[in-house]
């Protein structure tokens, strides 16, 4: 177990072996939460939100395109669509520690 002090403003510094033990880099973000006998952090990992965007940014693209020249309905195209959305979401919070 290692002990740490709590200094002015409340700050603690998190010892290094448990920084590099969860690879926690200077400007991540942590979530706090209470417990019965204290206080629990965890690393917040964020996706990326390029990859995400794009790939519902290509789905909604085809809402564009007449659905006779995509072979699909466009009921079908949204529910594709909305499907990727959904699937982002549950990666974002999959990736949550």
């Amino acid at each position: 177990m290692t002990l740490v002090t709590v200094k002015p403003k409340f700050r603690v510094t998190i010892p290094a072996k448990l920084r590099k033990d969860i690879n926690l880099q200077e400007g991540d973000i942590m979530e706090a939460v209470r417990v019965d006998d204290g206080i629990l952090f965890r690393v917040k990992r964020a996706v990326d939100q390029d990859t995400i965007s794009d790939r519902i940014a290509s789905t909604l693209a085809e809402v564009r395109v007449p659905p006779e020249d995509t072979g699909r309905s466009e009921n079908e195209v949204m529910e594709d669509a909305i499907a990727e959305i959904s699937a982002s979401r549950r990666e974002r919070r999959d990736h949550e520690i």
